[in-house]
């Protein structure tokens, strides 16, 4: 009876502690500053956005449907045009894939394997020409990734604590594999992240569609990108 009493007494105190360090936690960001904010494609390669990438027949209805590839375009345009950074990070591997091990029993790499695909140098791994940087353009490209995270072994996480990046929004390919591995790796380096859903292409739909309701939400904040774009507008009018 006497620790039914203390529980009873204990709990409302509990319930007021955790409301008030809630009440402790900051506002999200209601706009973005770009010069603090990066985007982050994954994989727009040929292999997936080309008319003859080997994998574009099975995603084109999705193209057709979402408009992904037209929305990245112009929004990378629009970044260019504000100073935001841009940066590709893309997939491939040398000639006899001697990065991978053979033996791993996980299919991300022996599929690549077996299909002889993704080879360095070659057409299929090229970035989608409607996005590839003019001469005048700062992106920064970083090819020849072997490892399913877009942060994997290519610097890119100390190129952008080097530029003063705070916010990162991350698309590409794909919502259930790459693109999530590199929301998560962004997450645990401390980079405040912007999921951009409708710059995603599914491998897998209705998973894919259950990932971004259910899951990218602990790591990130999912934005269309339009909505991200209004984000830096937002800024424009705070320094007014």
């Amino acid at each position: 009876m006497r620790k039914r009493f203390i529980l009873l007494a204990v709990l409302p105190l509990f319930f007021w502690l955790s409301s008030a360090i809630a009440q402790e936690l900051p506002s999200i960001a209601k706009y973005l500053k770009p010069e603090e904010t990066a985007i982050v494609f994954v994989d727009f390669q040929n292999n997936f956005a080309a008319l003859d990438g080997e994998h574009y027949a099975r995603m084109k209805k999705f193209y057709d449907e979402s408009k992904m590839l037209e929305n990245a375009v112009s929004l990378v345009k629009k970044a260019r045009a504000v100073g935001i950074l841009v940066v590709q990070v893309t997939e491939a591997y040398t000639a006899d894939y001697r990065e991978l091990d053979w033996s791993n029993p996980a299919t991300f790499h022996r599929s690549q394997i077996l299909r002889q695909s993704w080879k360095m140098g070659t057409k299929p791994v090229e970035l989608y020409e409607p996005l590839r940087p003019g001469p005048n353009d700062k992106d920064i490209l970083l090819p020849n990734r072997f490892m399913a995270s877009g942060f994997g072994g290519n610097g890119l996480e100390a190129i952008l604590r080097g530029k003063g990046i705070k916010n990162v929004a991350i698309g590409g390919f794909t919502t259930d594999v790459c693109v999530y591995a590199t929301v998560l790796s962004a997450h645990d380096m401390g980079f405040h992240v912007y999921a951009l859903k409708d710059l995603m292409a599914p491998a897998r739909g209705e998973i894919s569609a259950m990932m971004l309701q259910e899951l990218y939400p602990r790591w990130s904040r999912v934005v269309g990108h339009e909505e991200f774009l209004q984000l830096l507008e937002g800024a424009k009018t705070a320094k007014k």
